[in-house]
């Protein structure tokens, strides 16, 4: 019976223990929901119970806000002075009460108990920080910075994020990159967290100057301790956040030359440069890695790049000399050589063949060059259907059609729901295309149109669109498109003369088709392929003044865009047409190179080194 009796008032303790609780939870919100209300008189009411119960500093903060905001100064330093008596221990209360003298214009008397507070600051870190933020609190930025300044001398931490933290509210950019700079060079391992800072600050509208601020505490730091690799290293991270590459590689170079890295840095650097379209820059930080480590890992990574950057190179225009081509299929024959004929060096080999059939007039060469490769027992799927579509096109150059099916055939079934393996199907597509088999291509370029691969997706939706616009209608056998397909095929199989007279004559029986855009795209792309530039810009004119709104809107104004940046170098045509694709073709899949070269050409990249 007793033990029953025991329980029954536990669970009646228990049961008032919970009931209170909830109580007091309730009442702390209802608390809060009054002051944030402004109805300080209200809360005032809930906060002097609340404290009465539980004695917690922070319901007497609040109970000094309200008493301020209602101007009831005397009570609240009644009050306060009441609690110092009580515990003189208690330091907030001093803050309390200088917070009250300074609401009221009492200048001198606050700073007498700021300063108190600061004097009888304990060596203890979780109360310096307690103390500090209360001034923060009361925005109080001055006495808070003093108060970890203090502390820093008090015991052996420096409050580095602290002290960063309230420059940052007072905007004194200066003060608080040094602290992290202090801080870096103190504890290395925290540079993650300071250039997450740094990064939020760069991004911010915090303050314009901030950037030139950094770069130049740490040039001068570099300076002072040249051995201090770190700084050398958040430059480069900030050269980079710039896009600035070229001023990035002078740095990683310094720290290369003594470190002796073995150019991974210079790698990495570089591979940035090319994906950004700084193709000398690119090159610069790869010649480094190639003419110093020879026989390092990062050596044959570094010649592999930079003889990929020299393909993109003619593949875009920039270099157009039969010389400079012959010599660079010379250093493509050194480095496969020197290399071998494996999974590594399978990229290589494909640009040699491509470069050899399509603008040395090597095809059979190049089909030799490849066939073997495709045989490597190591080769995996991926590899070997790419080499299996890069023989194709060849295949299709010679005009072995059947052939070039076979192979795209291949390379699709063995890549199944890769990219790869879109790629194939969508160039099995459009050579059907070529054929006019426009029923069945469209059939397939409709599946590929779900894609996961984007440029391949989007490919195939403009050729469907395409064979969707010109077919079916009153020219039942779908001449004009036939005259059209022929002449893309044409140029695939670099046969540009026949494939401007199947133009000519599709212009001159069609001269109100819908197809004289697509025509003069075509026209401008031979004439970019042979040289004649201005022929090519001229061409690209007429499609974006007459038909801007029409598919190949984006595409030419893209186009003029990159004639003008890299065959002109008429850097202010070249950010016109840039930034038309930037405001005109916002959903345009050309955006993101555009905005990257925009900003280059404008100078937003810095190009001043050490």
């Amino acid at each position: 019976m007793n033990k029953v009796v025991v329980v029954l008032i536990l669970m009646f303790l228990s049961a008032n223990f919970h009931k209170t609780e909830a109580q007091n939870q309730s009442q702390v919100q209802l608390a809060y929901k009054y002051y944030q209300a402004k109805e300080y008189d209200k809360a005032l009411v809930e906060f002097e119970s609340l404290y009465r119960r539980s004695r917690a500093q922070n319901y007497l903060n609040y109970m000094v806000k309200c008493q301020v905001e209602l101007g009831r100064f005397d009570e609240a330093e009644k009050m306060l002075k009441k609690q110092i008596r009580r515990n003189k221990n208690n330091l907030q209360n001093y803050i309390n009460l200088g917070y009250i003298f300074e609401k009221q214009g009492e200048t001198d008397r606050a700073e007498e108990e700021y300063n108190y507070v600061l004097k009888n600051l304990p060596p203890n870190h979780n109360q310096i920080i307690q103390i500090a933020n209360d001034f923060l609190s009361k925005r109080n930025f001055e006495y808070a910075e003093k108060t970890f300044l203090r502390g820093r001398n008090l015991i052996s931490y420096p409050f580095h994020l602290e002290l960063a933290n309230i420059y940052a509210y007072q905007r004194k950019s200066g003060q608080m990159i040094n602290e992290y700079l202090d801080m870096l060079a103190e504890n290395p391992e925290s540079r993650q967290i300071i250039t997450a800072r740094l990064q939020a600050r760069m991004n911010s509208n915090y303050d314009e100057n901030f950037g030139n601020l950094l770069k130049k505490e740490l040039i001068k730091r570099i300076q002072k301790n040249p051995k201090r690799y770190v700084y050398n290293e958040l430059l480069i991270w900030y050269y980079v956040q710039n896009k600035d590459f070229a001023n990035a590689i002078i740095q990683a170079k310094a720290i290369d030359r003594r470190m002796k890295e073995g150019g991974y840095r210079l790698v990495e650097l570089g591979d940035m440069a090319f994906q950004n379209g700084m193709y000398e820059t690119a090159k610069e930080a790869y010649e480094y890695v190639i003419d110093r480590y020879k026989g390092n890992p990062f050596y044959v990574r570094a010649k592999l790049a930079y003889l990929n950057v020299l393909y993109v190179e003619v593949v875009k225009g920039k270099i157009t000399k039969q010389d400079d081509i012959e010599n660079l299929e010379k250093q493509y024959r050194e480095a496969i050589d020197e290399f071998g004929r494996n999974a590594t060096t399978i990229r290589l080999i494909m640009n040699l063949a491509h470069l050899q059939a399509f603008y040395l007039n090597k095809s059979d060469e190049a089909v030799s060059l490849l066939r073997p490769v495709i045989n490597l027992h190591d080769l995996s799927p991926n590899l070997k259907g790419a080499c299996k579509i890069e023989l194709a096109d060849i295949l299709l150059l010679q005009n072995k059609v059947w052939e070039a099916t076979l192979e795209y055939a291949q390379a699709e079934k063995m890549n199944k729901g890769n990219a790869v393996g879109y790629e194939a199907a969508y160039k099995r597509a459009k050579l059907a295309y070529f054929m006019g088999d426009f029923e069945w291509a469209q059939a397939q370029l409709d599946v590929l149109k779900g894609s996961t691969t984007q440029l391949i997706a989007n490919d195939a939706f403009r050729l469907s669109l395409l064979i969707k616009d010109n077919t079916g209608g009153a020219d039942t056998s779908n001449t004009a498109l036939k005259y059209y397909a022929r002449a893309e095929m044409l140029i695939e199989q670099n046969k540009e003369r026949e494939a401007l007279a199947t133009l000519d004559s599709l212009e001159i029986r069609f001269k109100t088709n819908g197809l004289i855009d697509d025509v003069l795209f075509l026209k401008a792309k031979i004439a970019k392929k042979s040289g004649n530039i201005e022929l090519a810009v001229a061409n690209l004119k007429k499609i974006v003044e007459n038909y801007a709104f029409d598919l190949l809107g984006d595409d030419a104004t893209f186009e003029l865009a990159e004639l003008y940046d890299y065959r002109l170098k008429n850097k202010e045509e070249a950010m016109k047409y840039y930034k038309k694709i930037i405001f005109d073709y916002k959903g345009s899949i050309y955006v993101p190179q555009a905005r990257k070269r925009f900003r280059v050409l404008r100078g937003d990249i810095e190009s001043l080194g050490l």
